[in-house]
């Protein structure tokens, strides 16, 4: 339906799937102008220059017709060639060409759609973390989590592009296409440097010489490459980097990077995060936007650079909401930094836990006053305990029949649900440990119906390990039934372990996945399993992570984005354990290298995942031949990097639930003795029971 009128009307465009009101005030940009666009949300705002006057105005918002209208984030908008129409990019709402005569449509076919429970048709597609365009907007790439698409039509129809070479586990983060070679595209990642491909993205070659890493001896990870442009000459290229190290300027013929003197702060590895978010290079210039601001900075090119409307350059650092400008035909776009909505806030119950992780017969007979005592010594307020254990055993009672149809799913825990009780009126807060897809259970039940399965179809084995299917929404159902059961016994928390697919690094064979939808990613299977958990549980979710999952992103990897998993939970808990970084992480700072790592594992995760509460786990445990050098004051160390990073809860982890070290390293932290333990408090230390006396009979 329209309705039009004279210039300066407002025109009514219905869509199937939005709708769009159109305001144009005293003309339409040309777009061989100079114009400025805006976006507040799904508003777009244009405004055309010529010669530093300003020549007109218009509007287009997202209306109507969708069933999350509210939701709809612009990204980019781009002139239309002919009519003054715009070429709209939403980050999950695909793709629209806006026509000032009404005209309004859909386009983007072949972008994936979004797969997560509840499975609506509600047309949205995966989240578009950077594009770029080239050839006048007819060359358009969109990075989706771990795939890159481009459009040779302007954005009608996308392909996924190969990218032979590129590593499996590489998350992608950031796109440039070069504006006159059509084959030459770079690729920024979010820990393996910049890919360049010059065949148009069949394959790809790593550019990591030079790139800055973690601080590790020999970086096996790099900091994350938020986004790109290329030079003017055919050779270089810049990148903008996300943990602190700022601007730099690549060569594709050194296929080396350095770091550009561009006066902007170097924070790493302390202080917040300095991130380059968007980077644009025209006309000798470089428009940088950070999440402090933005910057014009010259970029050393052989000529000098140009000079720039000053309409242009006060709209580029002063316009709020700027989305992108229009600059002698060419298009400079300043997407919003990509960053997972969140639909609540962390719920408050979980806040200010302190926890331990215990044996559960650390509460039985005679351990539980000693385990009263270790709390108060320990000035902890909360305990783990496991009641779905790694083989998949619930351990406490359970009448749910979708539960107890698994054969030997259930073995509960003597006097369970009194000592729960207990530690509740003590004012213990109890989390309940439940690993999800670890389970031997499961995977047998139904001759291995829901087992993840090897190319030839046989239940997958890793060694020990049983692993179930984490697409298949039974798997879910059953999982989100046990956690029921800990809620309706009395716990206060529900903590999902093994929230994962396992990893096949370096193995032959394959994984198939029976129960997976089209175009579902494991990321969205994980986050499909949380957002149903998360309808049917009252009390506070959380979730753990590897240590390196919560600080990078390899979401194809085993599933775990912590971007995506943290937008349906309270709180997230990496397992931030020194012990087991690699590559020498943080070796240079000697004996500070335990502080550093806890610290800027923090900040990273707080980063990624903003909005949820971090809770992590560290170490309270020898590894191996402890070559990290455990001890009394390790545990100083590790407190005193969380307490500067702002993390005040954590949990204490010990596999052995033994905790001398912990005692006498919390006791010379608060200023105390650090020595042998004195022997009335040695002897009231909880010690493991059998195990047989710990389960009903």
């Amino acid at each position: 339906m329209m309705n039009r009128n004279t210039a300066g009307s407002i025109c009514l465009v219905m869509l199937a799937s939005c709708a769009v009101l159109w305001a144009c005030g005293g003309g339409v940009p040309d777009p061989a102008s100079d114009a400025v666009i805006a976006a507040d949300g799904a508003v777009i705002r244009s405004e055309e220059f010529r010669g530093g006057s300003h020549r007109g105005t218009f509007t287009a918002r997202a209306l109507k017709g969708l069933d999350d209208s509210e939701d709809v984030e612009v990204i980019d908008a781009v002139p239309l060639s002919g009519g003054g129409g715009l070429l709209v990019l939403t980050r999950s709402h695909g793709i629209h060409e806006i026509t000032r005569k009404g005209g309004a449509r859909r386009i983007d076919r072949g972008i994936p759609p979004e797969v997560v429970y509840p499975f609506s048709d509600s047309r949205r597609t995966k989240p578009v973390r950077s594009h770029a365009i080239a050839r006048g907007g007819m060359r358009i790439a969109v990075v989706v989590p771990s795939a890159l698409y481009l459009s040779d039509d302007g954005g009608r129809a996308f392909r996924r592009l190969p990218l032979a070479g590129v590593k499996r586990s590489t998350e992608l983060l950031s796109v440039a296409l070069h504006p006159r070679k059509e084959g030459l595209i770079i690729i920024g990642t979010a820990s393996n440097g910049v890919y360049c491909s010059t065949d148009g993205g069949s394959t790809a070659r790593l550019i990591r010489r030079g790139a800055p890493g973690e601080p590790v001896r020999s970086p096996n990870f790099l900091e994350e490459a938020r986004s790109l442009a290329f030079g003017e000459d055919g050779d270089t290229f810049f990148v903008g980097f996300g943990g602190g190290h700022g601007l730099y300027r690549g060569s594709l013929t050194r296929q080396s990077l350095e770091p550009m003197k561009t006066g902007l702060p170097v924070t790493y590895p302390d202080g917040d995060p300095y991130r380059v978010t968007s980077v644009r290079c025209h006309g000798g210039n470089l428009f940088v936007v950070t999440n402090r601001g933005r910057r014009l900075i010259v970029a050393a090119s052989p000529k000098a650079p140009a000079a720039i409307d000053p309409a242009l350059r006060n709209a580029f650092l002063e316009k709020e909401g700027l989305l992108a400008l229009r600059s002698g035909g060419a298009h400079l776009s300043f997407p919003p930094e990509y960053r997972p909505r969140r639909d609540f806030e962390p719920d408050r119950r979980a806040l200010g836990r302190r926890a331990l992780y215990i044996s559960y017969s650390f509460t039985q007979k005679e351990n539980y006053p000693k385990l009263m005592k270790l709390l108060r010594v320990l000035d902890l307020n909360a305990v783990v305990i496991n009641l779905k254990d790694d083989y998949g055993t619930i351990r406490v009672p359970v009448s749910d029949p979708l539960i107890t149809a698994v054969p030997g799913s259930v073995n509960p825990y003597a006097n369970v649900l009194a000592t729960i009780r207990r530690l509740r009126k003590e004012g213990i807060y109890i989390i309940a440990r439940q690993v999800c897809f670890q389970d031997e259970k499961l995977y047998a039940y139904r001759n291995g119906t829901y087992a993840v399965k090897n190319l030839a179809g046989a239940p997958y084995r890793k060694g020990p390990e049983k692993w179930v299917d984490a697409f298949s929404e039974f798997v879910w159902d059953y999982n989100i039934a046990a956690a029921r059961e800990f809620e309706k016994a009395g716990v206060d928390e529900i903590q999902f372990d093994y929230i994962r697919f396992p990893d096949i690094r370096g193995e032959r064979d394959g994984r198939r996945f029976d129960h997976r939808r089209d175009h579902q990613t494991m990321r969205e299977a994980l986050a499909s399993f949380l957002k149903k958990a998360r309808e049917r549980l009252e009390v506070p979710i959380s979730v753990d992570l590897f240590g390196f999952n919560a600080i990078y992103q390899w979401g194809e990897w085993i599933g775990q984005d912590v971007s995506e998993l943290s937008r349906y939970v309270d709180v997230i808990s990496p397992m931030f354990y020194p012990s087991h970084y690699t590559g020498g992480y943080a070796a240079g700072y000697g004996d500070r290298r335990i502080y550093y790592t806890i610290y800027l594992s923090c900040k990273r995760a707080m980063e990624l995942a903003p909005g949820v509460h971090l809770r992590p786990y560290i170490q309270a445990f020898y590894y191996r031949e402890n070559q990290d050098n455990y001890g009394v004051d390790y545990i100083g160390w590790e407190l005193d990097g969380l307490k500067r990073a702002g993390c005040e809860d954590f949990i204490f982890w010990n596999d052995l639930s033994e905790y001398t070290i912990l005692i006498r390293g919390l006791r010379k932290y608060r200023g105390g003795d650090g020595g042998p333990l004195p022997p009335e408090l040695r002897s009231s230390i909880p010690r493991k029971l059998p195990f047989p006396d710990m389960v009903e009979r």
